[in-house]
């Protein structure tokens, strides 16, 4: 059954992302999956779209097949994306008990998952305050070309933790914060960064490998992006064009993107 919702899932991804036509989809769901053309049909055109989009629906799947949709919404296109697609689905459970269906376990399903986000939201709200001691103490008291050899060997080192100024920290927190300071909290789409009332500088770290897909946490993988952009990142038509150890090109919603990796 998990084979088959990912199969699923890919197809209308497809649709979803325009890499195939409706037709060509709904199609691919009859001739693979041997669904009848109607269930095709409102799958690719009459829930999937507007689940991914935060829109209300009418008709409705299994409990089984939203519960791997969210699933693979967050794993694919992350937590940014879930949230949208739990708002689409509290529209439809909410249509439903108008309708006199309660949906109690597709309910329970959604409480789930949005504490799962509520949880993930959390974490990024400790690992940022952490991002920004270690930024802050880093830029007091190291040279650049000690940020740079730091932030070199942090390939090899093997530990969850590290220890700053007598404090312990995640490491993937003093990679990323390695990186802000020097590419100097800036988006490297426009060049934006958002000055914080404490006086701290804020941008976003998007990893272009996801961390789900064995994405590491290094110079390699990391790009800085300000809050829009990296939105279009996570949500938008993505297209890796060439990714090294030097550069990354991308194609994001029809524009073609070449930016530095390496940090020198």
């Amino acid at each position: 059954m998990e084979s088959f919702n990912r199969a699923l899932f890919n197809i209308c991804k497809e649709v979803y992302e325009q890499t195939i036509s409706k037709e060509e989809g709904i199609n691919k769901l009859v001739l693979n999956l041997k669904m009848n053309r109607g269930s095709a049909h409102m799958i690719i055109v009459q829930i999937f779209p507007q689940l991914l989009d935060g829109d209300r629906f009418t008709r409705t799947l299994s409990v089984d097949l939203f519960t791997s949709f969210l699933k693979y919404i967050s794993e694919d296109y992350g937590i940014e994306k879930l949230k949208i697609s739990l708002s689409g689905l509290e529209k439809h459970i909410e249509y439903s008990r108008g309708k006199r269906d309660a949906k109690i376990k597709l309910g329970k399903v959604y409480q789930n998952y949005l504490d799962y986000v509520e949880n993930e939201l959390h974490v990024f709200d400790k690992d940022e305050r952490e991002q920004n001691e270690i930024s802050n103490y880093l830029k007091k008291s190291k040279t650049r070309s000690e940020l740079i050899e730091e932030l070199n060997n942090t390939k090899d080192i093997a530990d969850e933790k590290v220890t700053i100024n007598h404090k312990s920290y995640k490491r993937d927190n003093k990679t990323i914060a390695l990186i802000k300071v020097l590419r100097n909290f800036q988006c490297q789409i426009c060049g934006h960064s958002i000055t914080k009332r404490d006086g701290n500088k804020y941008v976003e770290a998007a990893h272009i490998m996801p961390k789900h897909k064995r994405g590491k946490e290094n110079a390699n993988n990391i790009i800085l992006l300000c809050p829009n952009h990296h939105k279009e990142f996570d949500l938008g038509v993505l297209n890796i064009i060439e990714h090294n150890l030097k550069e990354v090109c991308f194609n994001l919603n029809g524009k073609t993107y070449n930016l530095p990796l390496a940090i020198n």
